[in-house]
């Protein structure tokens, strides 16, 4: 049977926009746009597409049915995982910071549906005697329970994108919804074309333009989602089953509605085709959906619960847990101001808010953050006729009730005030509400206000959390910066006193030596306090490569007296980063010379047994029991009147990030004896 030319010319046009849109997502990916959901997109609208493409070819070419329909088996059987990966990753953000593992297993059983499909392809799937004429291919056995796995991984894929949903706000909702939607559309059809082969044990290809009208549909919607409303934006992974109930309600109403008209169907005959039926049911389910998924609608169906079954406009524990939970959520203070802003909107069923602070250098009320809200010039001054309101009636202002040409107002609801100290800190302005007839009353004033003291206690507790922090930097530069100079100015002093004294004596060629002596000496100081101050390598930033640790501890202490060096044990190969291990040992004889008195030697130890290790003992003062149980290996602590306090947390660092330890014997009046444990896994 030849495909009517309606038919043709959507389906030319749903795979001309389907591959359009999925190779803006790909390009969108390659520049590092776009996230992995991106690609997972592309790829399952390619594979709709293709499989579109060679429906067409099996109507137009019915002798080579076989050769297009097994073609068509085998995108069949990656479609599904790629919708599924695809709605597993888009717009969410999981809180381990990768998929959790449920989705992982739901993904690699999808990928079992290739390999059937692969099979099935090379084994025969469909009976075709008279497909020319009446269009019908009649499943065989496996391809029957193949189906049947196909319908369920769309079904799981829809589940995804209702999980999706009831996890995003609204306002986050509003940008993802469309292209979610369009997924819907086209899954959705999938599941009505297989689901009438499953009925019937047959694929009636003459329904295949359904598909590609769906494919159109959404595809069309993703475009308008993506240009419109911008790519997609992240979620924290969460579940609202009240929303889940309203989606459970809309599933019933079109499985009612589905059963009604196939009943009309079994009465009327011919005369209500399985065409109709399909495209009547299909449209009037996504219309449901759509209606469902309204904001305004979803706030008006809240509210008739709220009101007719509790009595209430607000359950306040479930607000309040919500409010508390998005504040909590936050780890910035952009990220509070947001948080603080998206719970309002949805509270109180409000499209956009912004959030004004006081700005003491320029003496106005400006924008700190915006949730879907326009941005103007400007804010408000300390005698405007909004912040002259606000301070005087000290509560919730409709912004219409306000004399104020702002255009921060021209759209604006509601402003409600946030005081701190019974000074105006700021305040919260709020769009227009959702649902333009709600009324709002004193019952939602004193939320609100309740809110805004809230969100005053939140957003100083994060200043005075970030001002805290700064304080500890300064306090840490500063300890840095006193170290550093008093060591750099005696470095100084001895260059400046050699400079001086060359200009006398230069020509003396003991002069001359004990000048490059002293440079060398100086040069090596210099050299250790600038190790000491590098940052910190970790695990991953190591470069590893096969050092003989003897010969690393002779070259990495050069800079030392040598004669009080004692070097012993064979030279153990391993795996390690020789530049940051050197430090190590450097750090460790240094502090050992420093601790022992004039004349007395340090012992360099390797060995490999029970494990590669260098050890570094002296007889000097040791080390008292309180600062060996609490500040051996913290930063800035030292026992050394002179010393950064840092030379050992470097050296704790630099070792566990080869996976290995340092250990410490150490008693006051007998020496310290420190082991560089390296670890048997850097052997060679």
């Amino acid at each position: 049977m030849t495909p009517s030319f309606v038919s043709f010319l959507t389906t030319l046009c749903a795979v001309i926009l389907a591959v359009g849109f999925a190779a803006r997502m790909l390009l969108g990916v390659m520049r590092a746009d776009r996230s992995r959901a991106s690609g997972a997109l592309a790829v399952a609208l390619v594979l709709s597409a293709g499989l579109e493409a060679l429906d067409l070819l099996t109507l137009l070419y019915p002798e080579s049915v076989q050769a297009w329909r097994m073609a068509g088996l085998l995108v069949e059987g990656a479609l599904g995982p790629a919708w599924i990966w695809f709605t597993a990753l888009f717009a969410r953000n999981y809180e381990e910071g990768r998929l959790p593992g449920t989705q992982r297993a739901l993904i690699l059983l999808s990928c079992l549906m290739m390999p059937w499909a692969g099979y099935l392809a090379a084994q025969g799937a469909y009976f075709a005697p008279d497909f020319a004429t009446e269009g019908l291919l009649f499943l065989l056995p496996g391809s029957f329970y193949f189906y049947i796995g196909f319908a369920v991984c769309c079904v799981a894929a829809l589940l995804n994108i209702e999980a999706t949903l009831a996890a995003a706000v609204h306002h986050r909702r509003w940008k993802i919804k469309f292209i979610l939607l369009g997924a819907v559309s086209i899954l959705a059809a999938l599941i009505l074309y297989y689901s009438q082969s499953l009925l019937h044990r047959s694929i009636d290809m003459s329904l295949a333009g359904l598909r590609s009208l769906a494919l159109l549909l959404g595809t069309a919607m993703m475009w308008f989602s993506d240009l419109r409303r911008g790519p997609e934006v992240r979620i924290s992974f969460s579940r609202r089953l009240a929303f889940k109930s309203v989606v459970l309600v809309a599933a019933g109403l079109y499985l009612v509605g589905l059963g009604l008209l196939g009943e009309g169907a079994r009465l009327f005959g011919d005369d209500l085709g399985r065409a109709v039926l399909l495209v009547v049911s299909f449209l009037a389910g996504l219309g449901l959906l759509v209606v469902f998924l309204s904001d305004t609608v979803r706030r008006k169906i809240r509210l008739f619960l709220q009101m007719h079954f509790y009595g209430e406009k607000y359950d306040y524990r479930i607000q309040w847990v919500q409010f508390t939970q998005h504040l909590a959520s936050a780890r910035t203070q952009n990220e509070l101001q947001q948080a603080a802003l998206s719970a309002c909107c949805e509270t109180f069923g409000i499209v956009g808010a912004g959030l004004f602070l006081f700005d003491h250098d320029r003496k106005l009320y400006l924008p700190a953050s915006l949730v879907e809200m326009d941005s103007h010039e400007g804010g408000f001054g300390e005698d405007s006729a909004l912040v002259t309101e606000l301070e005087t009636r000290r509560s919730v202002l409709r912004a219409a009730d306000v004399d104020d040409s702002s255009p921060w107002l021209a759209r604006a609801g509601f402003a409600i005030p946030i005081f701190r100290e019974d000074a105006l800190d700021g305040f919260v302005l709020l769009g227009r509400p959702i649902n333009p007839r709600e009324e709002y009353d004193e019952e939602d004033f004193e939320l609100m206000d309740t809110m805004a003291r809230h969100i005053s206690s939140a957003l100083l507790n994060m200043r005075l959390l970030d001002q805290l922090a700064r304080s500890r930097e300064m306090e840490i530069m500063g300890k840095v910066s006193a170290f550093v100079l008093h060591d750099l100015k005696n470095h100084v002093y001895t260059l400046s006193l050699m400079a001086d004294n060359a200009q006398k004596h230069i020509g003396n060629p003991e002069f001359q030596k004990d000048m490059v002596d002293s440079l060398g000496s100086t040069v090596g100081k210099m050299k250790i306090l600038i190790s000491q101050l590098k940052g910190l390598p970790d695990r991953h930033t190591l470069k590893r490569e096969p050092v003989g640790l003897l010969s690393l501890a002779r070259e990495s202490t050069r800079p030392l007296p040598q004669e009080r060096l004692d070097f012993q044990g064979p030279d153990v190969r391993v795996m390690i980063d020789s530049a940051e291990m050197g430090k190590v040992i450097l750090n460790l004889c240094l502090n050992a010379l420093e601790a022992s008195t004039a004349g007395q030697s340090v012992s360099v130890t390797v060995g490999d047994e029970p494990e590669p290790f260098v050890r570094v003992t002296d007889h000097g003062v040791g080390i008292a029991k309180e600062f060996m149980a609490g500040g051996l290996f913290e930063p800035f602590k030292s026992t050394k009147a002179k010393g950064m306090g840092i030379g050992l947390y470097q050296c704790k660092q630099i070792v566990e990030a080869h996976g290995g330890r340092i250990e410490v014997r150490s008693a006051p009046n007998e020496g310290s004896e420190f082991i560089v444990c390296i670890g048997d896994r850097q052997v060679l």
